[in-house]
């Protein structure tokens, strides 16, 4: 049999307002073409013509009469002036036509620091305003069949409850009503009359020892607020491994740290919202990130194989949940989508941070790292991804330190010295204690006026330096930095060498994590944290796992590239690696003492 469409006539479509020509053949969907000639046209609602938003307008050739929902959507003005809906638009003939800015697909920044990642607003909740035509004698179709039908006539999946509410609903509203529909296939909720502008999600980082939510609304892509607050776990343990051993000795307490971080989580959401009178009821997803640690504990799943060796999670990927499920006080339909785990300790935060910055895509060599208190390191060489954890501890965080804090209001951040050393705080508060970034900057500070040495000892017979009033750092506390910097560097030194490479090989680097926000490169190099590199190759990322739980609600394709990709990263055990030790007990000291070897085999 003939394929009869080698006999179909080509036409050219003029697209005027993007100076490009394509070709196209009798039937074929306007909204196709435009997306084949590279234009990211605003298909929100997926080609069936419930949104408005991929309006063009028709300068030349064929125009036909407005259909029922052109006319709804794009008004008299608009259809007068020859605009019609792509996804709608069956090409007849040549064509000349103009694409709008308002039909391209909005970019929202996920990322402020650093670099430009932006995603094209296309989100997994949409809403739609329906004008649904009663149920008639001579045809009287179920309400949920009229909806389903206004949305496109495709099967639509719904939860139970959705049944129950729907006749008063049609009934309060005279049938005009909103539906909210999650990946086009299933029918979240159904709300009387227009609140299609009513459309919010919440971006979650539940760090191990900081949760951070941020308030995202879900139509323009914009950020509305975001808050933060220390986890309450830490009464359990201050570090991951400190609470799975908490999670495994007993069968309660897994529940126990589950009800701890929800708790957080649930009022730092409260809070937000309450802040700008949004209900509840109107926020119908929260994307998580976090270690690996921190979800299985928040769905409470079990952590023993995350206990000893060979370290497995239970899972990678999962499906979304409705958030009635973990307890999230949100839309009771509301969805939960987990950012994937990679293997082992490398979870949802480095996901969603890979995400964030693009890296995948990266051409040439670079290294991503998250600081915290699990360190996770991913390198990229050629078309080649490798990853590693590294228990770094909880000092990062100004935790387990006599002076140490979290970044908050009067932490000391940076330092430098000029005749005596001169602190920086957060919110320019008086100093009341250091956090990581802060302690990085003094050591810095300390090596250079040989206060301590590089075995990080400190001079004289004092064991404790001055700071500030009343501030001091002790002996213990360089050591708790000594170790923490020691995992990470012996981390990145045995990445490097596994893979035949040295320092000089680096294209860039990519810090993430709240810690890198207020980092000093410079000095963080010259304490031996970062490997010697141009401090110009060094990118700041800010908090990458909120920025990649945001771009990954935003971003529909995102979701799908970025669960595609983290199955291609090789995992890269430092523990059964026999170098380990004694690459550790080198990182051990300050600045250049701890040595790697390059492809010749020689000392750096």
């Amino acid at each position: 049999m003939k394929d009869s469409t080698k006999n179909k006539k080509k036409y050219k479509v003029r697209i005027v307002s993007h100076g490009k020509t394509i070709s196209a053949k009798k039937g074929d969907l306007l909204a196709d073409k435009i997306q084949n000639a590279g234009i990211n046209l605003c298909v929100y609602c997926n080609k069936k013509g419930l949104c408005g938003k991929c309006l063009v307008k028709i300068v030349k050739g064929y125009l036909p009469s407005p259909n029922k929902m052109e006319k709804r959507l794009l008004g008299k003005k608009r259809l007068n002036e020859n605009y019609r809906l792509a996804c709608q638009y069956r090409i007849q003939g040549s064509l000349r036509i103009e694409v709008p800015p308002e039909a391209i697909f909005q970019e929202t920044p996920v990322l402020t620091a650093g670099i430009k990642s932006p995603v094209s607003v296309d989100p997994a909740v949409k809403k739609y305003y329906l004008k649904i035509e009663k149920p008639r004698p001579t045809n009287p179709r179920s309400y949920l069949e009229l909806i389903q039908r206004y949305l496109g006539g495709e099967h639509i999946d719904f939860p139970h409850n959705i049944a129950k509410i729907t006749p008063e609903i049609f009934k309060k509203a005279k049938s005009k009503v909103t539906a909210v529909v999650y990946k086009d296939h299933e029918l979240l909720d159904v709300e009387p009359f227009d609140t299609s502008n009513e459309n919010y999600g919440v971006a979650l980082d539940v760090g191990t020892s900081t949760v951070v939510v941020e308030l995202i609304d879900l139509n323009s892509g914009n950020t509305i607020d975001n808050l933060s607050t220390a986890n309450s776990q830490v009464k359990y343990g201050w570090d991951v491994i400190s609470r799975i051993g908490f999670a495994v000795s007993k069968s309660e307490n897994l529940q126990k740290l589950r009800k701890t971080i929800l708790e957080d989580v649930n009022q730092l959401i409260e809070k937000i919202l309450a802040s700008h009178q949004i209900h509840p009821h109107s926020v119908y997803e929260i994307v998580m990130a976090g270690n690996t640690v921190m979800n299985h504990l928040l769905l409470g799943i079990p952590v023993d194989s995350l206990a000893g060796s060979p370290y497995n999670s239970v899972f990678s990927v999962l499906p979304s949940m409705y958030s009635r499920e973990i307890g999230f006080n949100i839309n009771k339909n509301g969805k939960v989508y987990i950012v994937p785990n990679i293997k082992s300790f490398i979870g949802g935060d480095v996901s969603a941070g890979l995400m964030a910055s693009n890296f995948i895509n990266k051409k040439g060599c670079y290294l991503f790292i998250d600081l915290g208190t699990n360190g996770e390191i991913v390198l990229k060489h050629k078309n080649k991804i490798t990853a590693t954890s590294t228990a770094a501890g909880p000092a990062f965080e100004g935790m387990n330190m006599s002076c140490g804090m979290l970044a908050h209001s009067g932490a000391v951040y940076g330092a430098e010295y000029d005749k005596g050393i001169k602190v920086f705080t957060l919110n320019h508060k008086p100093p009341v204690g250091i956090c990581g970034t802060g302690f990085i900057d003094l050591i810095s500070i300390f090596l250079d006026r040989e206060f301590i040495n590089t075995r990080g000892t400190i001079k004289g017979k004092s064991k404790k330096l001055s700071v500030a009033d009343n501030l001091h750092v002790t002996q213990n506390d360089i050591r708790e930095m000594q170790l923490a910097i020691a995992a990470i560097k012996t981390g990145i030194q045995m990445m490097l060498e596994e893979n035949h490479l040295s320092p000089e090989n680096l294209d860039g680097i990519y810090l993430g994590g709240a810690f890198g926000n207020y980092i000093n490169v410079k000095n963080t190099i010259k304490i031996g944290l970062l490997p010697p590199i141009d401090k110009q190759k060094v990118s700041i990322l800010g908090n990458s796992s909120l920025a990649g739980a945001k771009g990954l609600m935003l971003s529909q394709s995102s979701r799908k590239k970025t669960e595609y990709s983290i199955k291609k990263i090789r995992y890269f055990s430092l523990a059964s690696n026999p170098d380990f030790q004694q690459n550790f007990l080198n990182s051990l000291y300050f600045g250049k003492r701890g040595r790697i070897k390059n492809m010749s085999g020689k000392k750096t």
